[in-house]
């Protein structure tokens, strides 16, 4: 068994976007944890592209955010949650969702790219803070991956910074 590398460190001494930068140019494949004031954003690359990202902050499950956004219904989610209750394997709700008809993968998708770049421009602001690096992956089969280019998400964010 491979023993797993990180690396950690400061945001007051690399900002998120050069820690971002430098994990697409080295073509990383990873978990990228960001902590600040109690918050924290989760960044999941491979080879250097952004796979899947979220905040603890505020984070809402996804059978809510599927609510609120009216893609679902609550006897859907209800149904859902009940047979993954009951099952002898776990399922995520989105994956239930998408087998079942109630949503196409292409909406579970533009959900989690919402979350994904809120994620990341949440981050983007931060002038203090800890960060640590593992170059293990948390994502298992099924899960949704976007592979988003880390440069243009950045390009959008200093953009709305700028502007704010």
């Amino acid at each position: 068994m491979t023993e797993s590398r990180s690396f950690s460190g400061d945001l007051s001494l690399v900002s998120a976007v050069n820690l971002l930068q430098l994990i697409k140019f080295a073509t990383l494949s990873g978990h990228l944890m960001v902590y600040c004031e109690g918050h924290s954003t989760h960044f999941i690359f491979a080879e250097g592209k952004l796979n899947y990202a979220f905040s603890r902050q505020g984070r809402r499950r996804i059978g809510q955010t599927l609510l609120e956004s009216q893609l679902i219904t609550k006897d859907q989610l209800k149904a859902c949650l009940d047979d993954q209750k009951a099952a002898d394997k776990w399922q995520k709700i989105g994956s239930m969702v998408v087998e079942r008809g109630y949503l196409q993968q292409s909406q579970l998708k533009d959900i989690f790219q919402r979350q994904l770049k809120s994620a990341l421009f949440e981050t983007m602001t931060w002038k203090e803070g800890k960060f640590k690096f593992i170059d293990t992956s948390p994502l298992v089969e099924g899960d949704v991956i976007l592979e988003e280019d880390i440069e243009s998400l950045i390009l959008r964010g200093l953009i709305m910074l700028d502007e704010d």
